[in-house]
């Protein structure tokens, strides 16, 4: 695969495991929900509902459960969810790919496979790199990223950085320093002006028999 599908396929795994995350939260703010609704039950039930206080109020069985409790997200998490999955079926019917129920899935599979012009493929990997920044940014989660021994092979820089979500088969390495591909760079099936990127494996063997590690 060239770097724009390796960036492509190493954010939308991220992606993927943002959104699972952000069900998780959904649930959650969901059962939240479901028990304060059942906790107001008895409250509206009560035959004081609605009638006058003595000091001249009214009995309101919401503020009486909301009173001590922070103000309601702007946004749930299921919205959010909800708009995020409509930027990625925007994207996956923008670049045509087959149909399918998960807009995600239809891009992680069809990404192996994609003959597009290298232009293409790069703002498709643009795309998905602001979705993944969106996604994170609302769980406050840096890039699924570990650092690595080594140099890295084009900068010479100790700035390895290894992806830690997907299949161990689609995970990368990048360079933290941002070096791009240059018409000198030495390394292999770069593309030039695109960040370096290379399959973990293959990585990881380059910088061993060069001594870098």
């Amino acid at each position: 695969m060239t770097p724009h599908h390796l960036h492509a396929t190493a954010t939308a795994w991220s992606i993927h495991t943002a959104m699972q995350q952000l069900g998780a939260l959904a649930a959650a703010e969901a059962r939240q929900r479901g028990d304060t609704l059942t906790a107001a039950a008895p409250i509206l039930r009560s035959p004081i509902h609605g009638t006058i206080h003595p000091i001249g109020g009214h009995a309101d069985p919401v503020a009486t459960l909301t009173a001590d409790r922070p103000p309601p997200l702007v946004q749930t998490w299921a919205q959010r969810i909800r708009r995020l999955t409509g930027r990625l079926t925007w994207l996956a019917d923008m670049y045509r790919l087959p149909a399918g129920p998960d807009p995600l899935e239809r891009i992680l599979t069809a990404l192996p496979a994609l003959t597009l012009p290298p232009r293409a493929l790069g703002l498709l990997a643009l795309h998905l790199s602001d979705e993944d920044e969106l996604a994170r940014g609302w769980l406050n989660q840096p890039p699924y990223r570990t650092r690595i021994p080594g140099d890295c092979p084009g900068c010479r820089r100790r700035s390895l950085e290894a992806a830690t979500v997907g299949p161990a088969a689609a995970r990368t390495v990048v360079c933290a320093a941002d070096c791009r591909h240059t018409p000198g760079c030495r390394c292999p099936g770069g593309l030039e002006g695109v960040r370096h990127i290379w399959p973990r494996a293959g990585v990881l063997s380059v910088v061993r028999d060069a001594g870098y590690a």
